[in-house]
């Protein structure tokens, strides 16, 4: 895996090049070591911060090291697209309350606009041994599982698939009609034709497996792909609405990472869909969140 660990030379910044090492000296790849200032006088002080990173990396493939000058943004967006990476690394401030909008807003402009994943480090966390990966259904979901698995074979970790099941089941009735569940956190009331899925929104992951539910076929499929990829995972399905179920299983446990997608949807949706990866990504602030594009 080529691995992109970006940093400013904060505190914050260098959380995440350290966390991101922890991939790096487990990947046969080199990552590359980014530090970005916005004015060329602070390059200094970043010529020691990536130091510290080489010092990190100590044992994994002879790192690429990089300094640009301009906006974070732009800089660790711009590399990114210059070559094959397969993950971004970068880091970003907690923050509660009305400021918890400014949540780096480098790390919600490369999140909203890189086309490959993002890992957004919150901490501190020194390592990675227990992964939560969240679904909502289809093969947009198994984008979330497959990225994720990668990862999680990558630094030797466990993982737990969360489906979360509301109103309305988070399979749609045709494969060709959109789920409106694995993008919305209030949903619309249930249409009439749905009522026959009532029923299966208390089941358990095993439940919905042994009775061969659309739900439980997209959990079977999804630990089929983490046990190829030789990861040992487990199913877990919560009832309610999905912002709210995410987070109280994700700040309820002990998770090194929490994994979420970010679909390509167009117009109007496009917004909602934005919408719920942002708030999950403000629910739980003392975590890395991983955010795969579908």
């Amino acid at each position: 895996m080529r691995l992109l660990l970006c940093t400013d030379g904060s505190a914050h910044g260098q959380e995440a090049l350290r966390f991101g090492a922890l991939l790096a000296r487990a990947s046969s790849e080199p990552a590359t070591l980014l530090a970005v200032v916005e004015q060329a006088t602070e390059r200094p002080a970043v010529e020691r911060a990536l130091e510290e990173g080489r010092r990190w990396l100590a044992g994994a493939p002879s790192p690429e090291v990089k300094i640009r000058v301009g906006h974070p943004a732009e800089q660790i967006l711009e590399e990114a697209r210059s070559a094959d990476y397969d993950l971004v690394v970068v880091g970003a401030r907690g923050r509660r309350g009305l400021t918890r909008f400014l949540l780096g807003s480098t790390a919600e402009r490369i999140v909203r606009h890189a086309a490959l994943p993002v890992l957004v480090f919150r901490g501190p966390r020194r390592e990675l041994d227990k992964m939560l990966l969240c679904t909502g259904g289809q093969a947009r979901g198994l984008a979330v599982i497959e990225f994720g698995g990668r990862l999680a074979r990558l630094a030797g970790a466990q993982a737990t698939v969360l489906h979360v099941m509301s109103q309305l089941p988070a399979s749609p009735v045709a494969e060709d009609q959109p789920t409106v569940l694995d993008s919305m956190s209030r949903l619309p009331a249930m249409p009439s034709g749905l009522a026959g899925h009532l029923d299966d929104l208390e089941f358990s992951a095993e439940d919905l497996i042994a009775d061969k539910t659309p739900e439980g076929k997209h959990l079977q499929q999804a630990l089929g792909i983490l046990a190829e990829l030789g990861v040992s995972a487990r199913a877990l399905v919560r009832h309610g609405l999905v912002v709210d179920e995410v987070a109280d299983e994700a700040c309820g446990t002990d998770y090194d990472l929490i994994a979420v997608g970010a679909h390509g949807a167009k117009g109007w949706m496009r917004l909602l869909l934005d919408d719920v990866t942002q708030e999950i990504m403000h629910s739980c602030l003392d975590r890395p969140i991983l955010v795969v594009k579908a």
